[in-house]
């Protein structure tokens, strides 16, 4: 008639419980962090695309600032293979004078003055986690400095 007390409580599927309420929560921690290390995956790569302008600007043997575009553009979409109308959608490319003076004709920089080529990208548009709404419309921009030789 009565249940005698053995000193343990019935805890079968309380671990399928824990598991059901902290799933979630670690699979949003681990796309977060995925999400994190492509940030600063594609900020590095945004950063190598503008010394790899820069070094191409500062040679004498460069006169456009068109050249350095494309090469900046050649860089990108070796990391991203992006079409031609995402990767101009995506990425704006300004090359300047050491005044921050857009400049289109490379030889009217002297020999010796510095020059900048700005690269800003859209990470949106880089991004394979789109359904994730952290930090959308992120912009990523990064200017080298170089001198003309």
């Amino acid at each position: 008639m009565f249940r005698r007390w053995s000193g343990r409580s019935d805890r079968r599927g309380v671990a399928a419980v824990e598991f059901a309420v902290l799933a979630p929560l670690l699979f949003l921690l681990i796309m977060g962090a995925i999400d994190v290390g492509q940030y600063i995956n594609v900020a590095q790569t945004v950063s190598d695309a503008s010394r790899e302008g820069a070094r191409l600007a500062c040679q004498n043997e460069t006169t456009t600032a068109a050249d350095v575009e494309s090469s900046v553009r050649d860089y990108l979409n070796d990391n991203y293979n992006l079409s031609d109308s995402a990767l101009s959608a995506a990425v704006t490319i300004t090359v300047m004078d050491g005044a921050d003076n857009v400049v289109t004709d490379l030889t009217t920089i002297p020999e010796g003055d510095s020059l900048k080529v700005r690269v800003e990208m859209e990470f949106d548009d880089v991004r394979w986690a789109d359904s994730i709404a952290l930090g959308d419309n992120r912009t990523l921009s990064t200017t080298t400095m170089a001198r003309r030789e």
